[in-house]
């Protein structure tokens, strides 16, 4: 609908961002709040990353493609980590059960939000701190795609011809594989593609592992389990570069230092909200 009334960006973003307020202050506090306010969270974050894309052609003029590549080259030791991965890991030509068991752990970007609701249900006083911060994290991570647009590993390798192309899109062999088809019918990315950095899938996870960890210790560990296996499975399927990653993690504690600055802010607007 925004596309074909001509809604400009500067329009459509604020518009947007208000949607999570709205729903709020409609929805009867309590569970319910919960579940409709994070849904309508998710839905707001994949409108604010896809709204750059809107124009490939003028956000194309801003592309960044090298300098990742450079920090990258630097972590690893003249070699970004992606590359070094691939040409250890990878075997040309096949989809192994390595790819496979990598790319269903990248595909689960849903498990922080499976993990609020598994709180909500068994420990709802941590939900308002958790679903918060995980609020928090994705409203810091969507202005560097408006201000930052950086192409993944596998685009630069696969388009630019950077890392002399040596870095591949796994995921992509592996959904061919798995539909058993050399090639698929649309083999274009949705949404962003050139929405990287940092990576919103590490913050979300790192956001959802500090939260268990206030749960319990034990939930604590299995949650920053998954934010390592999260981290390689980015970086080994050209996703994500290792900087992106780590960008991800300083959004998270970011979110976690600048949380006591901003309560008072949160509960005025949330006793605002109570008025209405």
């Amino acid at each position: 609908m925004r596309k074909r009334l001509g809604v400009r960006q500067a329009v459509a973003l604020p518009v947007a961002s208000l949607a999570p307020l709205a729903v709020a202050a409609v929805t009867p506090r309590g569970r319910l709040r919960y579940v409709a306010v994070g849904a309508t969270y998710m839905w707001v974050f994949k409108v604010t990353w896809e709204l750059p894309y809107d124009n490939p052609e003028e956000l194309r003029e801003r592309l960044h493609v090298d300098y990742p590549i450079r920090a990258d080259s630097l972590i690893g030791g003249g070699i970004p980590p992606t590359l070094r991965l691939q040409r250890a890991l990878r075997e040309p030509g096949r989809v192994t059960a390595l790819d496979r068991a990598v790319t269903v752990i990248y595909g689960s970007w849903f498990v922080p939000h499976l993990v609020l609701g598994w709180i909500l249900i068994r420990h709802e006083q941590f939900v308002p701190r958790a679903t918060g911060r995980l609020a928090a994290a994705y409203h810091l991570t969507t202005p560097f795609y408006w201000l930052v647009p950086t192409a993944p590993p596998w685009w630069a390798s696969e388009s630019e011809g950077r890392m002399g192309r040596g870095v591949e899109r796994v995921t992509r062999h592996v959904i061919r594989d798995l539909r058993n088809k050399p090639r698929l019918e649309v083999d274009e990315t949705p949404g962003n593609p050139w929405g990287s950095m940092p990576s919103d899938h590490i913050a979300a996870a790192a956001i959802t592992a500090m939260a268990l960890a206030e749960v319990n210790v034990v939930y604590g560990v299995l949650g920053w389990t998954y934010v390592a296996l999260a981290s390689f499975s980015v970086v080994y399927l050209g996703e994500h570069y290792l900087i992106d990653v780590l960008a991800g993690l300083a959004v998270a504690e970011a979110v976690r230092l600048g949380e006591p600055l901003v309560i008072p802010l949160v509960r005025r607007v949330a006793q605002d909200l109570e008025r209405l």
